[in-house]
């Protein structure tokens, strides 16, 4: 058996992040955290195994959709968390590059099956 897959995690709450981590490495991946832009972009930076990021956003900005391009661009599978999506914002992140888009607060087991499948999928794909 080869090495855990990565998944690259951005949010702006800590604490939720840390929930996130602990989910993720209990299932067998590596995880690394980021609760802003710029500590994203350096990890983007540095990380070239990173097999899937996971955003939890607090709404649609021009930052989360610039890096929804970089990721996409990179051909890294994405995963969004957010609050009450519109069905114009749920199109719109698709067109950018999210694989799955979930809405918050999200079932942990739904979580844990929604990332289970996205990595079996970019397992099989990749």
């Amino acid at each position: 058996m080869g090495e855990a897959a990565l998944i690259l995690a951005l949010g702006k709450r800590e604490r939720n992040l840390e929930l996130l981590a602990g989910l993720l490495e209990n299932g067998g991946y590596d995880v690394e955290i980021a609760t802003s832009m710029d500590e994203f972009d350096e990890l983007l930076s540095v990380r070239d195994d990173v097999a899937l990021a996971v955003l939890d956003v607090d709404g649609f900005t021009e930052d989360i959709w610039k890096r929804c391009e970089q990721l996409n661009n990179r051909d890294i599978p994405m995963l969004v968390l957010a609050a009450q999506i519109p069905p114009a914002m749920r199109q719109k992140a698709v067109s950018r590059g999210a694989q799955t888009i979930l809405e918050k607060p999200v079932d942990k087991a739904d979580l844990q099956a929604t990332i289970r499948g996205l990595m079996e999928y970019i397992r099989m794909n990749g």
